[in-house]
């Protein structure tokens, strides 16, 4: 299937590794030329990246609103952003009586605020346009509300509604423009691989085990029973990117491995 983003300029936040970098592999594949960005090492993954097409890299904190500002000025040099890819996020399980008003604030400026200050950026240039995407990369975490991290969860839900808010001002504004919101479930990311061998080596198992019990005991609701690939993420939004997506639109798109047991 043609994907028609061929040319198609698109910025990933936070695209350096894990699901981010994924999702830059496949939209180079697809003919998208890519902004690749990361607090630091942006440049070294474009190069890395440069053998599936044009990959560009902007570094940039963009949880900092004046080094978020410098970020899109220097994107902009490089033409019309036509897909923006909302990936930057941190995650960190702690009890929610131990969480501070700092991590409260981290999180908020990095998973949240990232998304606000590049859409709202970027947004109204695409109502201006004749082709957006907007693409919020949040988690099923936004829908959970996990006590493990209700910090993470909070994030990732306002995420979600963010998304359905501005889908809602497309409408009569142009009919190639959207916004949504991708729900991964548990990938194995680098750091998910690193967590992975590590525990399993302290109880004593292989790590086909320790998967396998993991599913079973604590996402046992899971049916895929096994944790999902970063580009098997990517290849959910590359068509969320699309213009074959046209009619998804303000939509949670739960890319979970069926986690969820709900039919909305």
């Amino acid at each position: 299937m043609d994907l028609q983003l061929n040319g198609r300029l698109a910025f990933i936040s936070g695209s350096t590794k894990g699901i981010g970098r994924a999702i830059a592999v496949t939209l180079l594949r697809e003919g998208a030329r890519v902004i690749v960005n990361g607090r630091s090492g942006s440049a070294d993954a474009a190069a890395e990246l440069a053998q599936f097409g044009e990959a560009i890299g902007i570094d940039g904190d963009l949880a900092d609103a004046g080094d978020a500002e410098r970020v899109c000025g220097e994107i902009d040099k490089h033409g019309v952003l036509e897909i923006l890819v909302n990936n930057m996020g941190i995650f960190n399980p702690k009890p929610f009586a131990e969480i501070s008003d700092e991590e409260w604030r981290n999180f908020l400026d990095v998973n949240v605020m990232s998304t606000v200050r590049l859409s709202r950026y970027y947004f109204p240039k695409m109502l201006e346009q004749d082709f957006g995407r907007v693409i919020n990369i949040s988690s099923e975490a936004g829908m959970r509300g996990l006590e493990s991290m209700v910090h993470y969860s909070v994030t990732k839900g306002a995420q979600i509604v963010m998304g359905r808010g501005m889908a809602n001002l497309t409408r009569g504004c142009g009919r190639n423009i959207t916004v949504n919101s991708v729900l991964p479930g548990p990938t194995l990311t680098s750091g998910v691989e690193t967590w992975l061998k590590e525990s399993a080596e302290v109880q004593g198992k292989s790590e086909e085990d320790f998967v396998r019990d993991f599913f079973q005991e604590t996402e046992p609701t899971s049916l895929l029973q096994r944790f999902i690939n970063p580009e098997e993420i990517a290849a959910v939004v590359a068509f969320v990117a699309s213009p074959l997506s046209i009619a998804i639109n303000g939509s949670s798109i739960k890319a979970e491995g069926g986690l969820i047991k709900s039919i909305a």
